[in-house]
């Protein structure tokens, strides 16, 4: 015995079993997948060891974040080389000012008939050949500069006395906000531009990868919803969208592969879980009327599918089941309810505890 107002604490809820018009449902089997453009592959430009990692496996990093540091030859030499390029420039911008004061004495002493038209033309000459070597130092300078800081990610200018490390180490930046899902590197490990330090997904957004085969393709269409359920996350579902439909059949298997599409809330679930695709139909040719309940509603009772019957306003019975297909949450009874019958549709689990204590006590 249960009292309404035990019931509604509960969470219990009874409704009146109705027969509905049912799609028919295909089932494919399949498993979960990254969409290629929510991967990506962290990797270096250089050779190198890492010697700081601050990201692990299951991580969530945001885009531009720093998730290890690693030691490259690559630094010193650029750092030379940008130093040799400064000093160039700064010894050229010297010959520049030189040869500008020369020109312009040499202007001065032509218009006093003190020098002649050829002499004034050479210095011009002179002039415009240092202002084209300064200028080419500058360009020297911004791309060693630039070297330094945009491609490997350290300053240029290190101020005199300082000890920061991390300033004499290559950052490696995680591109794109997202989980890592893979982390190949270990402080002392050396890395090339071929390895993949890591690789970073986006959970938020995910596919389903669906195996169909040559007689299933004439009820598919892009853009028809499915019903996503998985064995390792029972009791829920998700909402999801074909996409695509699949190149070419696999020779082996003669099956093809159809891309589902469909939200991850709170990042759950992960790439290569096996999951199950409900796909609904309901073409006018296909409507059949059976009688429907919550997936919710029926409870394995002694190794039998049963669900609970309200027989006054405070008692249940229960009632075996044979059950059939199952879409969108509902699942359908073959035999052993009628139409019009009170039944548990949540919380089914508690009334059958309750009838389970009841009985081992009498």
């Amino acid at each position: 015995m249960i009292s309404p107002s035990e019931q509604a604490a509960q969470g219990i809820e009874v409704q009146t079993a109705e027969k509905s018009d049912a799609p028919s449902v295909l089932r494919l089997p399949g498993r979960i997948a990254l969409p290629d453009n929510a991967t990506w592959r962290v990797g270096v430009l250089t050779d190198g060891r890492v010697e700081k990692v601050y990201a692990n496996l299951g991580d969530y990093v945001r885009k531009g974040q720093v998730v290890a540091r690693m030691h490259s030859h690559d630094v010193h030499e650029a750092r030379a080389a940008y130093q040799i390029a400064v000093a160039d420039h700064t010894r050229l911008e010297s010959a520049q000012a030189l040869a500008q004061t020369e020109y312009e004495r040499t202007q001065r002493l032509y218009a006093l008939k003190a020098v002649s038209l050829e002499q004034t033309q050479i210095a011009h000459q002179e002039l415009v050949n240092a202002q084209t070597e300064a200028g080419n130092a500058r360009i020297a300078v911004i791309r060693e500069r630039t070297h330094l800081e945009d491609t490997l990610g350290v300053p240029a200018d290190v101020p005199a006395g300082s000890h920061d490390e991390n300033q004499e180490m290559i950052p490696i930046v995680a591109p794109a906000s997202g989980y890592v899902l893979e982390k190949n590197v270990t402080p002392g490990s050396t890395i090339q531009p071929s390895t993949d330090a890591f690789v970073i997904g986006d959970l938020s957004r995910l596919w389903m990868l669906a195996s169909v085969g040559a007689d299933q393709l004439t009820r598919l269409r892009l853009g028809q919803s499915a019903a996503i359920s998985l064995p390792d996350v029972p009791g829920q579902s998700f909402s999801g969208k074909v996409v695509n439909l699949g190149q070419q059949f696999d020779a082996t298997t003669r099956q093809m592969q159809i891309r589902i599409e469909f939200m991850n809330p709170g990042g759950r679930l992960r790439p290569e879980m096996l999951a199950r695709a409900e796909l609904a139909e309901m073409s006018a040719g296909e409507r059949r009327t059976v009688l429907m309940v919550s997936q919710d509603a029926v409870q394995q009772v002694n190794g039998q599918d049963a669900v609970f019957v309200r027989s006054s306003a405070d008692h249940f019975m229960m009632r075996p089941v044979q059950v059939g297909e199952t879409a969108k949450g509902m699942i359908q009874i073959l035999s052993g309810i009628q139409p019009g019958e009170q039944v548990v549709m949540h919380g089914s689990f508690l009334v059958k505890s309750q009838l389970l204590r009841s009985s081992i006590g009498d």
